[in-house]
C-alpha cells in the first residue's frame, strides 16, 4: 500500500501539469501514453504468440500517429489514417513468414484500443466550446488552456476515479456477493453499487458547484445542457455521471478479461504498485468513450 501511495503521488506530479495545460502539452503526453499502451498490449500478446520483437517497438508508432493526426483533424477524418495503416498491416504476413493473419488482427486491435482511446481522451481535454453559439473561454492572455475541455475532462476523471475508489473501499469492507468471479474475483456487487453511487454523486457535485459559482464566460464551459434551472441541471448531469460510473467499471472488467486470457496480472510495470499505463487508464478508456458518444449525440463538435 505504501508503494501504491508513493507512486500515485509521483504520477500526480507528472500527470496534472499536462492535464491542466492541455493543447500540445496534452497531445505529446497522450502520444507517449499511446505508445507505451500499445507496447504493453503487444508484449502481452507476445507471451503466447511469438512475433518479431521489432513489432513491439515499431507498431506503437502507428498509435502515436493516430493521436497526432487526430489532434489536428476532425474525429471522422481519423478513419482515413486507420485505413492506410490497415492496408499496410494486412500485407505484413506476405513479406514476413513469422507474422500470421491472426497477429495482424491483434495489431489492429492494439492500435485502436490504445491509440484511438487516448485520442478520444485528448479530444475531450482540448474541447474549446460545447456549442457553436458559446464564447470561447480564454483563461490567460495569449495562452488558452481550453478551459471547457479541462472542466469536462475533470468531470469524467473525477467520476471514474471516485467510482473505483468507492467500489474498492466498500467492497473490501462489506462485499459478500461476487460481481464477476471468473474475471475479477475481488470485485463485489455491493462495492459496484456503492462505487456507482459515489462516483455519480461526486461528478454531479463537481459540476453543480461550478454551475453555481462560475460567471460568464466561464459559465458556458459547463453547460452540458442548456438548462437554467439548477435542480434540473444537476439531475441531467447526474444521469450522465451515472452512465460514466457504470462505463468505468465495465472498462475495468474488459481489461481484466483480456489480461486473464493471457495469464498476466498487469499490462506493465512502469508504475510500481499500479502496473502499466493501461492498468491505470482501463476504466477511463471506456468512460471517455461513452462520454464522447454522449457529446456527439448532443451535437458537440469534438
Amino acid at each position: 500500500m505504501k508503494q501504491r501511495v508513493i507512486t500515485a503521488i509521483f504520477m500526480g506530479i507528472i500527470f496534472i501539469p499536462f492535464f491542466f495545460l492541455g493543447g500540445w502539452f496534452a497531445t505529446i503526453f497522450f502520444s507517449v501514453l499511446a505508445y507505451i499502451g500499445t507496447y504493453e498490449l503487444l508484449s502481452m500478446y507476445h507471451t503466447k504468440n511469438l512475433i518479431p520483437k521489432v513489432c513491439k517497438y515499431v507498431l506503437p508508432l502507428f498509435a502515436v500517429m493516430v493521436v497526432l493526426f487526430g489532434s489536428i483533424s476532425e474525429t471522422y477524418d481519423i478513419a482515413y489514417l486507420l485505413l492506410v495503416e490497415l492496408a499496410f498491416l494486412l500485407i505484413m504476413p506476405i513479406f514476413n513468414k513469422n507474422i500470421k493473419a491472426k497477429d495482424v488482427m491483434f495489431f489492429i486491435f492494439a492500435i485502436i484500443y490504445s491509440g484511438l482511446s487516448f485520442l478520444l481522451i485528448l479530444k475531450v481535454r482540448n474541447i474549446e466550446t460545447l456549442y457553436s453559439d458559446q464564447v470561447k473561454v480564454q483563461v490567460f492572455p495569449n495562452f488558452d488552456i481550453y478551459f471547457t475541455g479541462l472542466i469536462l475532462f475533470a468531470f469524467v476523471l473525477i467520476t471514474t476515479m471516485l467510482t473505483d475508489i468507492g467500489a474498492y473501499q466498500i467492497g473490501v469492507k462489506f462485499g459478500k456477493h461476487k460481481l464477476c468471479p471468473t474475471i475479477s474475483p475481488k470485485k463485489s456487487i455491493e462495492g459496484s453499487i456503492a462505487g456507482t453511487i459515489i462516483g455519480a454523486l461526486s461528478g454531479t457535485l463537481f459540476m453543480s458547484i461550478l454551475n453555481l459559482t462560475l460567471k460568464e464566460p466561464y459559465q458556458s464551459a459547463i453547460k452540458l445542457f442548456k438548462i437554467e434551472n439548477n435542480y434540473l441541471y444537476a439531475l441531467a448531469v447526474f444521469g450522465i455521471a451515472l452512465l460514466l460510473s457504470i462505463a468505468g467499471q465495465l472498462g475495468d472488467l474488459i481489461a481484466s478479461k483480456i489480461k486473464r486470457e493471457y495469464d498476466i496480472k498487469d499490462y506493465g510495470k512502469i508504475f510500481p504498485g499500479h502496473g502499466g499505463v493501461l492498468d491505470r487508464f482501463d476504466s477511463s478508456i471506456y468512460s471517455f468513450l461513452i462520454f464522447v458518444i454522449i457529446l456527439m449525440i448532443m451535437g458537440v463538435n469534438i
